[in-house]
């Protein structure tokens, strides 16, 4: 899945990843709020009305679209946005036309637009979406890059589909997103002419200077970046296995599988902490992508990492104070356990989404919402007031062209 380029911005280690002391709490601000950014990943499998009816009736949907337009209509449409975080058609992406499956699938998009009601939204490529690791990956990403493009500019991709990034989108005037899609950045090595032909960057040095310089000048904003992959996660794609994974390791991939396989079924769990699933972080290609994201960050830029991947809902907090979101419950029947980690602030095996909402005197919250509860189970307040740029040097100095690529 990821590249070898990775390699080239991983020279140094990785930072050490503790706790903090960060008690849950909400943004003492007085000031109005300003914009509403909605976090959902993984809803690529919605429940879909009978007889090919277009009417919504996914519950995490619905839940979406109900506090969507709340949003937009308290805030206006261009000041609510919904970012799904990847995942978006399951099991592999979108088909070309004419393939028996793509009616389906192209009402599984119809419902997450229709979710987003009168707002904007960005749609964040995953694995899935690149055909989940087929040879015709780039074919599929493109497919359904072409279909978003008909809803333009209100509903796109960020970055624009099978790219690579970084993509910057500033959110009023104390908010900075910045898209990254590291398989994109894996196709753009691999295939730098086919790459260059969809793409405005094809190089992957490029690559990682600009995302090192959109973390280096966030010009007064908060950043956050916002991508498929977490760097942070208590999941089962970081690791978290249980005694049921071992007794009954085909539950994991069927609910219903309870087949004993003592001693064989241990296979599956310790391969996967060995990293032999590209998807996992204890891969040797993934390990070098979180270890060049910490390389290429600096305080204070990026505060905020979201992401999907993981079906369930996670904050987490590292020793500098860098904060992971991991919103990838957007699907009722993909919700997945979650283990325990030093970083972890909040840990639910819930279907539900995210929000971050902005206030006018700069103020960052986070909330947490689950459709068994009508208030936000979790609510923290990321930012007391606007980006302080404290004294570091500019990340992307580090960098030269005499590194390997």
């Amino acid at each position: 899945m990821f590249a070898i380029c990775f390699a080239a911005f991983a020279c140094r280690s990785t930072l050490p990843i503790l706790p903090g002391p960060v008690p849950e709490r909400a943004c003492a601000v007085h000031a109005s709020l300003t914009d509403s950014v909605f976090l959902i990943g993984d809803a690529g499998a919605p429940r879909l009305a009978r007889g090919g009816s277009a009417e919504l009736v996914d519950p995490v949907l619905l839940r979406l679209q109900a506090e969507v337009v709340a949003r937009a209509a308290e805030l206006g449409e261009q000041h609510t946005l919904v970012l799904f975080l990847g995942d978006n058609l399951y099991p592999t992406g979108l088909p070309p036309e004419g393939s028996r499956r793509r009616a389906h699938r192209e009402r599984v998009l119809d419902a997450l637009i229709a979710s987003v009601g009168p707002a904007r939204a960005y749609f964040v490529a995953g694995n899935h979406d690149w055909g989940n690791r087929s040879d015709r990956g780039w074919d599929t990403i493109l497919e359904q890059r072409a279909f978003f493009e008909a809803y333009a500019p209100r509903i796109r991709t960020a970055p624009l589909a099978g790219c690579a990034g970084p993509e910057r989108v500033d959110v009023g005037r104390h908010l900075r997103l910045i898209f990254m899609d590291p398989i994109g950045w894996t196709h753009a090595l691999a295939f730098p002419d086919e790459h260059a032909s969809m793409c405005s960057r094809s190089d992957s040095l490029e690559i990682g200077i600009t995302l090192a310089r959109e973390f280096a000048r966030p010009d007064g904003r908060h950043v956050v970046l916002a991508l498929h992959h977490p760097i942070v996660t208590a999941g089962p794609h970081g690791g978290d296995f249980t005694w049921k994974q071992h007794l009954f390791p085909l539950t994991d991939f069927w609910s219903w599988a309870w087949l004993p396989l003592p001693g064989v079924g241990s296979a599956y769990p310790i391969s996967r902490k060995l990293g032999v699933t590209t998807t996992d972080l204890a891969s040797r290609p993934y390990h070098l992508f979180t270890r060049a994201f910490w390389r290429i960050s600096r305080l204070g830029a990026p505060m905020l990492v979201v992401a999907g991947h993981e079906h369930s809902l996670q904050v987490h907090r590292d020793i500098v104070g860098l904060y992971y979101a991991v919103s990838g419950a957007g699907s009722t029947s993909k919700v997945n356990r979650v283990g325990r980690s030093d970083t972890m602030l909040l840990g639910r095996a819930d279907p539900g989404f995210m929000r971050l909402d902005v206030f006018e005197e700069g103020a960052l919250e986070l909330t947490v919402h689950t459709l068994d509860e009508e208030e936000p189970v979790y609510r923290h307040c990321l930012a007391d007031g606007p980006f302080q740029d404290p004294l570091f040097e500019d990340a992307a100095t580090e960098f030269s062209p005499g590194l390997p690529r």
